[in-house]
């Protein structure tokens, strides 16, 4: 068993209004749906980087190494998901969080507060929306921060 310690860009994406979307389309329909848009949030992920941690129903966890790359895989993201055609009509999107700091790595499995941090920043953004904590915006070149507007940092509750 191996742990370390370091210094990573969390990002939480997840299908925006999926549970709607089983509901609407099935079972099978939807999932193909969904897996469409991790398969495509995968590819943006690896283009810029990054490395998928793990995936559960609808939704990723990823870790960067840098706060640039990892804004731009999530920039990327929203337009590989933008591109695709509705599914039986409903236009598919995600909402992403980001969070930098202090992460516990063992086996491959990532834990601590910016794990939490990054899980809550995604779960408070809208349909379409990346949000980034100001510990993220701190980690980017300054022309890109110029660009981001951060979330205040989140206590643990």
């Amino acid at each position: 068993m191996s742990v370390t310690q370091q210094n990573l860009i969390v990002m939480f994406a997840d299908v925006s209004g999926s549970a709607g979307l089983f509901q609407r389309l099935g079972d099978t329909e939807a999932m193909h749906a969904v897996e469409r848009c991790l398969k495509r949030m995968n590819r943006s992920i690896d283009a810029y980087r990054g490395r998928t941690i793990q995936t559960v129903g609808d939704e990723l966890l990823a870790a960067f190494d840098s706060a640039e790359d990892a804004c731009l895989a999530a920039i990327d993201m929203q337009q590989r998901i933008a591109d695709l055609p509705p599914v039986s009509g409903l236009k598919l999107t995600i909402r992403i969080g980001l969070h930098a700091g202090l992460v516990i790595e063992e086996d491959g499995k990532l834990s601590g507060d910016v794990v939490n941090n990054a899980a809550r920043i995604a779960g408070i953004a809208r349909r379409d929306q990346i949000l980034g904590s100001s510990t993220l915006v701190a980690a980017l070149p300054k022309p890109a921060a110029i660009m981001v507007k951060p979330v205040p940092e989140l206590g643990v509750v």
